[in-house]
């Protein structure tokens, strides 16, 4: 019996690796690993044929050992070639005396072993060593491999670490057991040839995954398909058997009528999960998905998706639904939106955008695809309504003709929405590898959309706010011109009889009118009121700051220490607003009967303009965060927070700079570095 397993597993790990090796043959590329592994893999077919005859002519171990080292020292040097990519022929003889020991070593255990066979030597104990160190350094070589190799590329090489070393394993039991018994084991040889077939696949899987061996092995879907069913259907009638020998030989007159109905149950059960067409189906995909290459090359296929969405010619939802048709080629295509609870369609290919198919799809399968974030293939819908996780009416659907798929492109944001395509006309049937691509052209288009959607209410948003700084900013203006108008009217009483002042007056009020009709004017227009540069003298510049805020308590004093003549550039109305709004803060921080001081003097090339005055001061995280922060104030409804904001924009926008010192219960004093030029 034991002889008939040996000659068996020799015989079928021989025609394994002799279609190995064919299938290898048929790839154009060449690399040494790559022809490291195909010698490795004849040498190995040579064996197994060598082990089948032996175990049916019983000549002489020392052949089969000699050939053993061969294959042995093939497998060791694709390892090692594995390890050092950049190892080759070339250089098999150059590096470490290691490397050559090991390599001398093998072809002269080789050597001996053959010549042993041929002059009948008897083979002892050192040739047991001999073989027990190679799978001892075989072994040492996989842990180096898998050990070394980056941690991302171990599941392309682990199929192959895990056949080679059950090999070299079973080797080391086998020659230690025979050390220690002075002979080899029978029943241990036999096994040798069931092992090799084991690694087989395993080293093959490796070869397909690993890109530098260069190994583009291809099989028959079909074949792999229905030897899998095959395989599982034998391992399981194998296990049932075992389970039911043992109820036999435990039941005793029981046992075989307890026997015959467990493998009656068995079949069942076995036939019954095999009928399963969702069972077919699963098993089908997991095939694909280790064995096969991938259907499309995503790297071409992101590539023209990005393509696709650098097109500024036509809206981004067109762009959107000819990047995910495009790899489909679908003849009708149709994107909506959920806006306010409801699908928004907002563009269609090939088709009205209030098409009866189009409404129809998104309100029975739109939701619920969103919702369970399921492609929706109607044709299966329609056949089968329980492939899918929620409940419809296929009455429903029997109108829906030209769309096959509903897939839902929605984001953790709250972007949801729903692309309807037709089938498509590149394929021949859909796959999960489509469903794949589907999906994900689906989850970056709706992050896509969604950044268009934020872009426009940012837009939007950005068009309120400029609106509304610019309200602030003129309603700021105005507080100045109402100052004016309300002195004046309180001075009429006291004044109204003095020439001058009914002239004075008159011009007031014209300034005034003239401002106001700039307001109005640029308020229309939605801009700010342009700024006039020009030269300004800096004395009347004061006096007119003084003249609006002295009805006010406590009254601006001035410390002029320039000459009367003296002329800034810039915009002279802006330039008395921002001065005006800092002496009115100093008047608000001070009491009635403080003091608040408006002082212009020079430093080297600089005007320096200064506003002091000894109220009750501000602390220093107030001055960093909040002083100079727009639309902050602490004057609640009476303040519109712009007027130190404005004053450090004014002086930048000349080249110079704003520094305030300040002092909770000491005052504050402001100090406007002016640059002093020409225009």
């Amino acid at each position: 019996m034991s002889i008939i397993v040996g000659l068996f597993g020799y015989s079928l790990a021989a025609i394994i690796y002799l279609l190995f090796s064919l299938l290898l043959l048929t790839t154009k590329q060449s690399g040494f690993q790559r022809q490291a592994l195909s010698l490795a893999v004849f040498f190995t077919f040579i064996w197994a044929v060598l082990g089948a005859a032996q175990m049916r002519f019983s000549f002489a171990l020392g052949y089969f050992y000699s050939l053993e080292s061969l294959r042995n020292g093939l497998w060791m040097l694709l390892l090692y070639a594995t390890i050092a990519p950049r190892f080759s022929f070339g250089n098999l003889l150059q590096g470490s005396w290691r490397r050559k020991g090991v390599l001398l070593g093998l072809l002269v255990i080789a050597l001996l072993q053959l010549l042993a066979a041929i002059f009948h030597v008897p083979l002892n104990q050192f040739w047991l060593i001999s073989q027990l160190s190679q799978a001892v350094v075989g072994l040492w070589l996989i842990e180096q491999l898998y050990r070394r190799i980056d941690v991302t590329a171990r599941p392309t090489i682990k199929p192959m670490c895990l056949g080679l070393g059950s090999m070299f394993a079973f080797d080391f039991s086998l020659y230690a057991n025979a050390l220690i018994t002075s002979g080899i084991s029978f029943d241990f040889w036999v096994l040798r040839g069931l092992v090799a077939i084991l690694a087989a696949p395993l080293v093959l899987l490796s070869a397909r995954r690993v890109k530098r061996w260069s190994t583009k092995i291809y099989v028959s879907r079909d074949v792999i398909y229905h030897s899998t069913l095959l395989l599982v259907a034998g391992a399981y009638l194998l296990m049932m058997a075992l389970v039911g020998y043992y109820l036999r030989y435990e039941g005793g007159d029981w046992g075989s009528i307890a026997q015959n109905g467990f493998f009656a149950l068995s079949v069942l059960v076995l036939v019954s999960l095999f009928l399963s067409e969702k069972l077919r189906k699963q098993l089908k995909v997991q095939i694909t998905k280790h064995f096969f290459a991938n259907k499309y090359e995503y790297r071409e296929e992101w590539m023209k998706f990005a393509a696709v969405l650098e097109d500024d010619g036509i809206s981004p939802y067109a762009i959107a639904l000819k990047a995910i048709n495009q790899p489909f080629d679908c003849h009708f295509a149709s994107l909506a939106i959920v806006e306010n609870g409801r699908f928004i369609v907002k563009t269609s290919y090939n088709l009205r955008e209030d098409d009866s198919q189009i409404l129809a799809c998104l309100e029975h399968l739109g939701m619920a695809a969103i919702e369970h974030q399921w492609i929706v293939d109607i044709a299966e819908l329609k056949a089968d309504p329980s492939v899918v996780p929620f409940k419809v009416s296929t009455l429903d659907l029997q109108q829906i003709t030209k769309f096959a798929y509903v897939i839902p492109t929605s984001t953790a944001a709250g972007f949801k929405g729903a692309i309807l395509l037709s089938p498509p006309t590149s394929i021949h049937s859909v796959n999960w590898e489509d469903r794949d691509l589907m999906r994900a052209i689906s989850r970056q288009l709706a992050v896509y959309l969604n950044l268009h959607r934020s872009n426009l209410a940012l837009a939007e948003s950005q068009q309120f706010d400029t609106f509304n700084r610019m309200s602030a900013y003129l309603v700021h203006d105005l507080k100045n011109v109402l100052a004016q108008l309300q002195l004046l009217s309180k001075n009429a009483i006291k004044h109204k009889h003095n020439p001058e002042f009914i002239d004075d007056a008159f011009d007031t009020v014209d300034s005034a009118a003239s401002r106001l009709r700039k307001v109005v004017a640029h308020l229309s227009n939605k801009q700010r009121i342009d700024t006039v540069v020009a030269p300004f003298n800096l004395l009347r510049a004061l006096q007119q700051v003084l003249k609006v805020k002295v009805s006010n308590l406590p009254a601006p004093e001035l410390d002029y220490q320039i000459g009367s003549d003296f002329e800034l550039v810039g915009d002279q109305e802006r330039f008395i607003n921002v001065l005006s709004h800092l002496v009115q803060n100093a008047q608000d921080a001070s009491d009635e009967s403080g003091q608040v001081l408006l002082r212009a003097s020079l430093q080297a090339q600089t005007c320096l303009v200064e506003v002091e005055d000894k109220g009750v001061g501000m602390s220093v995280d107030f001055i960093d965060n909040r002083l100079f922060k727009p639309f902050d104030t602490t004057k609640g409804n009476a303040g519109m927070g712009v007027g130190a904001y404005d004053a450090k924009r004014f002086v930048e926008e000349l080249g110079g700079h704003i520094q305030v010192i300040s002092k909770q219960g000491e005052g504050s004093l402001f100090k406007l570095f002016l640059p002093i030029h020409k225009i």
